[in-house]
């Protein structure tokens, strides 16, 4: 029998809460490098091979030990990164300013958010972050958050909320570095998420002239997907912005945050509250999945991986490998799902045989 690389993964689920949990691999006996990941992968640096383990006495099993995680429940942590520009204060159906509408775009986009805030603040380690920066004049965006991620914030985001009158520019490059910036200062082992709300085309380019007006989509287009490679994904919502200058900005911006719709638009379009509190639903299910294990990487020979969960094999189609194959996903009507999040069920052991290697 060929040698396994075995990563194994303890899941612990409340059984009270609605939606399900990410994993986040914490150090166990492994041999290589680990650390945190946005989605709660298990994050392999470097690929394993039989090299990477000393020794070579006690046969072919020596060289490919098992290598142990520990995997733990872990809300996400959700930065709100919300355009504060004086355009928000438009009416999303006439473009004209009215800011004291309780219709404009800002007020719709702040009740949607902390209607789900509310909601969801036991589930989601929710923060905020304006842009720009109040204080920082027209496109100044500093590397702070006006509301740290942590549970329990929907009182605070309000707080905030109701003091951060638009009237800026929209530095949209400035803010998703600047977030990313700030989330990097957040020690905690939980996946991390940004979450850009805003209503129009990125401005406040640097150099070229045209000072805080200039635009800057091609800078804010890149700025989103750099802060995904650093792990920080980026979900993007497009207040009242279909068929404007910034349609095909944010549509680009959502792709390379790593998370955009499927179809046109890519970003997430909203009009209304209830538009807004419907991609949020969306967008709370995609960061807290029910029953998906990440992996890492993708396996060399997909058709070599086996599982076991509780001590006992599970076969596919039991299991079956997320698009993209970098996870895999037991199906939540199965008894496996079921086993897993009423706490019955709790190691699953996922077995790479001696050479096949994940492949981050």
């Amino acid at each position: 029998m060929r040698p396994f690389i075995a990563i194994v993964l303890t899941s612990v689920f409340a059984a009270a809460a609605s939606v399900g949990c990410s994993f986040q691999a914490k150090e166990g006996s492994g041999t290589g490098p680990i650390g945190p990941t946005y989605d709660g992968s298990i994050n392999l640096d470097r690929v394993f091979t039989s090299q990477d383990v000393t020794g070579t006495t006690g046969g072919a099993d020596s060289l490919c030990p098992a290598n142990t995680f520990t995997a733990s429940n872990l809300p996400p942590d959700l930065l709100i990164v919300l355009d504060r520009s004086g355009s928000m204060l438009e009416d999303p159906m006439t473009g004209m300013s009215q800011p004291t509408s309780p219709t404009n775009k800002w007020a719709q986009t702040t009740t949607a958010l902390n209607q789900v805030v509310g909601q969801t603040q036991d589930k989601i380690r929710w923060g905020l972050k304006f842009f720009g920066s109040p204080g920082g004049g027209a496109c100044g965006v500093n590397d702070m958050a006006e509301v740290p991620v942590g549970p329990m914030n929907a009182a605070a985001i309000a707080a905030a909320i109701a003091t951060g009158d638009p009237g800026s520019n929209t530095p949209t490059r400035a803010a998703v570095t600047q977030a990313a910036a700030y989330l990097r200062t957040v020690t905690d082992l939980n996946p991390k998420f940004i979450l850009l709300a805003t209503d129009g085309q990125p401005n406040c380019r640097t150099g070229g002239g045209g000072g805080g007006s200039a635009t800057d989509d091609a800078a804010a287009i890149a700025a989103v997907a750099t802060v995904a490679a650093m792990g920080f994904p980026t979900f993007v919502i497009g207040i009242a912005t279909t068929g404007t200058a910034g349609h095909d900005t944010l549509s680009m911006m959502a792709v390379n945050g790593g998370y955009p719709r499927t179809g046109d638009p890519r970003y997430y379009p909203v009009t209304t509250s209830a538009d807004l509190a419907t991609a949020l639903g969306i967008i709370q299910g995609m960061i807290a999945l029910p029953c998906q294990f990440q992996l890492g990487g993708v396996p060399q020979d997909l058709n070599a991986v086996t599982v076991t969960v509780g001590g006992q094999p599970v076969v596919r189609p039991d299991w079956m490998y997320a698009p993209g194959n970098r996870a895999i996903i037991f199906p939540e009507a199965g008894a496996t799902c079921m086993g897993l999040k009423s706490g019955a069920l709790k190691d699953v052991i996922i077995k790479l045989p001696c050479g096949i290697n994940i492949i981050p």
